[in-house]
């Protein structure tokens, strides 16, 4: 196995695709590595950078969303293991040594790195250091891994029928449950790492914790299960616990203004992360994730509200 195909999806990713090529071409591996970054209808200079680096392959398409351009890139891929890599996310050197050989077991359909959060500002911070932290829970093999780095066997994504395209986001858990249901197991590499940069803006966090939200439940409809070894249980019922406390916090004024101290449940329901984060990280910044994590809460029940009506009255559920 000598060959690999690194495929990076990228949309308006000026700021981070030359970082990440070039990382992709610096990689401490005797193979052949192939790359291909398929322009998804990128309306800023991501087409021209990509397309100033030598040997790499750009393919540039209408705007479908990263499942779709990801399909594109491997149907274009040369080689049997092909590497989801967000166009955001930079591989370590030794990203390749440490997770081919796990491809030697034929039960293995994929591998993944450990993401490292590159991001300065607070809110990124937050959101990769949440990651990490899911992470961690993993031992070796999971039924969930992300798409900003992993290595697929290209067979057993063909097997399962390629990504979702239909999905625009969650479809890293979606192709998981469907290589986990096929027979394949999934593996983690903590040793395999990469720096990740996250949206920096909060606005653009909750947006995008609204479609997780709203798309893990179109997931858990689909599969029958809403938790995996990356979104646990405690995760799940924070969203039903968000709607207890609204709902007593407010009914209570009926029978005191106090009841509206109750709403400082939403943000103690935290306190155990950031105790855990603030003694892995020992930032300071740590301390902004019981607000960070309220508000994602809030969208989260939002999320449920929507897909909850749209389901009962037969609506459309895209979100």
């Amino acid at each position: 196995m000598n060959g690999v195909s690194i495929i990076i999806p990228a949309y308006n990713s000026e700021k981070t695709i030359a970082e990440c090529i070039s990382a992709a071409q610096n990689l401490d591996w005797d193979g052949e590595v192939e790359i291909i970054v398929v322009n998804d209808g990128s309306r800023d200079r991501t087409a021209d950078i990509a397309s100033a680096f030598s040997g790499v392959k750009v393919i540039n398409i209408p705007n479908g969303g990263a499942p779709r351009a990801t399909n594109i890139g491997i149907q274009a891929a040369q080689n049997d293991i092909v590497v989801s890599l967000d166009a955001d996310a930079v591989l370590e050197k030794h990203w390749l040594q440490k997770i081919i050989p796990l491809f030697d077991d034929p039960s293995v359909g994929a591998v993944a790195g450990y993401a490292l959060t590159g991001n300065k500002g607070v809110w990124g911070k937050i959101m990769g250091w949440d990651v990490e932290l899911r992470l961690d829970r993993i031992k070796t093999y999971s039924d969930h891994l992300y798409t900003m780095n992993t290595a697929y066997c290209r067979q057993a994504l063909i097997k399962v029928g390629m990504f979702d395209e239909q999905l625009k986001i969650s479809y890293d858990g979606d192709i998981s449950r469907r290589l986990t249901a096929a027979g394949y197991r999934l593996v983690l590499s903590k040793d395999a790492t990469c720096r990740h940069y996250w949206r920096d803006d909060l606005r653009g966090f909750l947006r995008q914790q609204y479609k997780y939200a709203y798309y893990r439940l179109e997931q858990t409809k689909k599969f029958g299960k809403p938790q995996d070894k990356v979104v646990n249980w405690w995760m799940i019922i924070q969203v039903p616990l968000t709607f207890l406390i609204l709902a007593g916090s407010i009914l209570g004024i009926l029978a005191s203004p106090f009841a509206l101290l109750g709403l400082v449940l939403l943000p103690l329901m935290h306190i155990p992360e950031t105790i855990t984060l603030l003694f892995k990280k020992k930032d300071i910044c740590s301390l902004a994730l019981p607000l960070q994590f309220t508000l994602r809460n809030l969208v989260w029940a939002q999320a449920a509200v929507v897909w909850g009506v749209r389901y009962i009255f037969r609506l459309d559920m895209r979100a």
